[in-house]
């Protein structure tokens, strides 16, 4: 899911701040999206954006989720591969002698081999998606704490890979296999829920602070790890709902609304990367043509854009968190018993 960032994945700071393209740096307004897509300058900006894209590890790894994304859309959905156009109505045997249905948890459950075989390779999928996610974020130490979110991307695809292998085991609803697969999901879910506010804060201190960007649905990124996250929310539920009733599995299909959410977040993470490499410079600043980005003024007290917050490493809160509990503490002086009572005497003394 999820989970992610900016143009500072693949372009340093310096790169960016040069870069023609760039819409802060873009001192031509158009009137007009016709204006702003005549031949001259498409020949001179589409080379550009082109020649970045191709180079943006960040892009190969937002098309590896989405293809993630649609394959899972397509076992979802299409009949031919999730075996529902055949006839899979389930047959209920009745004991000859008390004529009482059997045990909905002995109940068996009807697997489709072409689906489990989808699910393995999506899972290897999901493990390609998450390594190329680690590797965008170029000129980041590993130890960089916006890479924790990587690193449970990396859990959580293991854990579904774990649980695809196991799919062809399953026998009954309550059967050993189903149950732990049930559990392996719902351990898989927590982790990309986790990982998925992770993101959040991943993106809060990566993104440019600039014009068009930040907690606003017109930035992509943000409709982006919102639809990560509720879809992480989804599955949270769908998995609690799994594991405290079993004989729903097979005909809950809360998950497929996830899937849905799931891919609507893939294909904005795609829109965000072509928004970074200056592909969308026809649009209207803030829904206003004749406007330049470039030439706009801003009163603040901070130089935009901004590059982000500076890093922190994991190592770094560790070292904090060691240093805050070495301080030594003030102690309160309280005075020794034997000079309390020589005080007294004296006291006495002097009274007598």
């Amino acid at each position: 899911m999820v989970i992610n960032g900016e143009e500072t994945h693949t372009i340093n700071s310096n790169d960016e701040a040069n870069d023609p393209t760039a819409s802060y740096n873009e001192l031509e307004s158009f009137d007009s999206i016709w204006q702003a897509l005549r031949w001259k300058q498409i020949r001179t900006r589409v080379p550009v954006c082109f020649k970045k894209t191709i180079r943006s590890r960040y892009m190969l790894a937002n098309l590896v989720y989405l293809v993630y994304a649609i394959g899972i859309l397509i076992i979802d959905f299409n009949p031919n591969v999730n075996g529902s156009s055949s006839d899979n109505t389930m047959d209920y045997d009745y004991d000859d002698n008390t004529t009482t249905m059997i045990s909905v948890l002995d109940q068996p459950v009807i697997g489709v081999p072409l689906v489990n075989r989808f699910y393995i390779g999506l899972a290897a999928v999901h493990i390609l998606s998450a390594f190329l996610y680690w590797w965008s974020w170029a000129g980041r130490s590993w130890l960089d704490i916006i890479m924790i979110p990587e690193y449970l991307n990396h859990v959580e695809a293991g854990l579904y890979l774990w649980s695809a292998i196991w799919y062809s085991r399953e026998d009954t609803l309550g059967g050993y296999y189903t149950l732990a697969i049930h559990k392996i999901e719902m351990t898989a879910a927590t982790v990309e829920l986790i990982a998925s506010f992770g993101w959040i804060m991943s993106w809060y201190m990566t993104y440019v602070r600039t014009l068009g960007r930040g907690f606003t649905l017109d930035d992509p990124d943000t409709v982006a790890w919102l639809a990560t996250t509720i879809s992480s929310i989804i599955y949270m539920i769908y998995n609690i709902q799994i594991n405290v009733q079993p004989e729903q599995y097979g005909t809950n299909l809360l998950y497929t609304y996830g899937d849905i959410v799931y891919f609507v977040g893939a294909c904005y993470y795609i829109f965000a990367t072509l928004r970074d490499e200056n592909w969308f410079w026809f649009l209207p600043l803030s829904g206003q043509y004749g406007v330049a980005p470039g030439r706009v003024q801003v009163e603040s007290t901070k130089s935009l854009p901004t590059y982000g917050k500076p890093p922190i490493l994991i190592t770094d809160l560790c070292k904090r968190c060691r240093i805050k509990n070495n301080i030594p503490k003030k102690k309160h002086y309280e005075p020794p018993q034997n000079n309390i009572f020589k005080i007294e005497n004296e006291l006495h003394r002097t009274a007598l």
